[in-house]
């Protein structure tokens, strides 16, 4: 069986991805204090979970949670001023800090173009910079800067924070559970994917 590996672009409209904006600091908070923050969705609390055409229907629960999640991570994001595009670039560098942007958005499947403009971005908000590769100067190494690694330490808290919150009130069992049962479900639909796409070339 092929190994599924979808390559995405991403243009997440609400973040302004990939650009400076979204990826790094939001440059019009930094030039506007009194800039209002942007809800995602247009997402309402109060909303209920389901609407009852959908009730207990998956694809609308895995839509709805991802409204909540996106929304739920922009409230942790904006008191430092970073948005949703920038929440899985710094937890990667924080980890492996120097990985060239090829590996980089191969580790975040985004093309070269997408992860490149991520990357200026970050830079540009002071929170990257590139280095030469000692051992092959063709390459430039992304690296945080120490600002960079201050803020990838306080979203990485954040992430702690966010996926305690999903798993709250869950056993041991129930999250080991929850756990698998997403992942066997992102294998599936991969599975599902690879499957069809063969069939058209065919």
């Amino acid at each position: 069986m092929k190994q599924f590996r979808l390559k995405c672009h991403l243009h997440l409209k609400y973040f302004d991805w990939p650009d400076e904006s979204a990826m790094g600091m939001d440059t019009r908070k930094k030039n506007n204090k009194n800039a209002s923050f942007r809800e995602p969705h247009d997402y309402k609390s109060d909303r209920p979970l389901l609407d009852s055409l959908f009730s207990g229907e998956i694809d609308y629960l895995i839509r709805m949670i991802r409204m909540r999640e996106i929304y739920a991570i922009e409230l942790l994001l904006e008191p430092v001023g970073l948005t949703l595009s920038a929440w899985y670039p710094l937890a990667v560098l924080r980890v492996e800090d120097g990985m060239s942007q090829r590996e980089l958005g191969s580790r975040l499947n985004l093309k070269d173009a997408a992860i490149g403009k991520a990357i200026d971005a970050l830079e540009r908000a002071g929170l990257v910079v590139r280095k030469k590769d000692a051992t092959d100067r063709r390459k430039a190494l992304v690296c945080l800067t120490k600002e960079g690694k201050t803020i990838s330490e306080a979203v990485a808290g954040m992430r702690d924070q966010f996926q305690a919150v999903v798993v709250k009130d869950f056993s041991e069992i129930e999250k080991a559970t929850f756990r698998d049962l997403l992942e066997r479900s992102y294998q599936n639909i991969g599975d599902f994917i690879t499957s069809s796409l063969d069939k058209k070339r065919d």
